[in-house]
């Protein structure tokens, strides 16, 4: 094959068995205004006419398309199919000095290209924001409203303490804590230099983005960098965000982000020098419950007003 020298800008999209989400996924990244775009669709283990009609899609918006077939074995996840999709990316548009990651089930802005190469002129990777679409909210209406709105003054009160004790582009710089693979922009060299997405199940999104800070590579979180996520409760990833809103939806207590550390713990890391790069990792034994934040709000809180 003879490489596009004009590509640019390569966008890799784990898809498994998503007939039903990727034809407007597809759509949506046709519309961008960014000639130089090309996009590799890592089809892993898809039984359902997933990539005929991501090829029918691409031929009717004129969006210029890789499909690459995959086989995954029960211990590889969404991890490998980026690597992989990012791999056969890089080789065959070697021109292109971006790679941008989404997911088979969200919709990219309008400006979604533009705005991550906007980012991209200054920092070497961008994470995005990720909502949810509207008009899927109604799954979520049985969640437990006093849970999630525990967990999101938690959250709040995590990453703002967290910006003080570590602000700048090596700590948590921007608008917003998300480093999901859903809306994931990086520079190419920065990208192969610290050995791109690992073959993690889940979770190969944060762990690219603490990496890349704790090699010394500036991310940005940026608010105006916008995909709108699905709010399926049947998700591909396992432990991925469709996991964790079938655990807010079921009305019982749950485990909440596994960014969010128990508050002596974060206080302690604080102490000792110890802070690690955003997103933080908790280990499984110390992640807290939705119903157990009360006094752990407290503490933050009055840490805070004691700064």
């Amino acid at each position: 094959m003879t490489p596009d020298r004009d590509v640019r800008t390569v966008v890799v999209i784990p898809a498994r068995n998503e007939a039903a989400r990727i034809g407007a996924c597809l759509t949506a990244l046709a519309q961008q205004q960014a000639l130089d775009m090309a996009v590799v669709l890592v089809a892993n283990n898809c039984n359902d006419g997933t990539e005929t009609i991501a090829r029918a899609c691409a031929a009717s918006t004129g969006l210029r398309l890789e499909v690459l077939s995959a086989t995954l074995g029960s211990g590889a996840g969404v991890g490998t199919a980026r690597r992989m999709g990012c791999d056969h990316a890089l080789r065959i548009w070697p021109d292109a000095d971006a790679v941008l990651s989404t997911d088979a089930d969200c919709l990219t802005g309008a400006d979604w290209i533009a705005r991550n190469r906007h980012h991209l002129a200054r920092v070497a990777a961008v994470c995005g924001r990720v909502a949810p679409m509207a008009e899927e909210l109604f799954v979520l209406e049985d969640m437990d409203v006093s849970l999630a709105e525990m967990e999101g003054l938690y959250e709040a009160l995590v990453t703002a303490f967290y910006r003080l004790h570590r602000p700048g582009p090596l700590g948590l710089d921007g608008d917003h804590g998300h480093a999901a693979g859903a809306s994931l922009a990086v520079h190419r060299t920065v990208y192969q230099a610290v050995g791109g997405f690992a073959d993690l199940v889940t979770g190969e999104d944060r762990d690219l983005v603490r990496r890349l800070k704790a090699t010394g590579h500036d991310v940005f979180h940026a608010g105006d960098v916008i995909v709108r996520a699905s709010c399926r409760l049947d998700g591909r990833a396992q432990d991925g965000m469709s996991a964790a809103l079938r655990a807010r939806a079921d009305q019982t207590d749950y485990l909440i982000d596994d960014a969010l550390p128990p508050a002596q713990n974060l206080i302690a890391a604080v102490d000792r020098g110890m802070l690690g790069p955003w997103p933080l990792l908790v280990a499984p034994q110390n992640r807290l419950r939705a119903r157990d934040l009360a006094p752990h709000i407290a503490i933050l809180e009055e840490a805070m007003r004691n700064l």
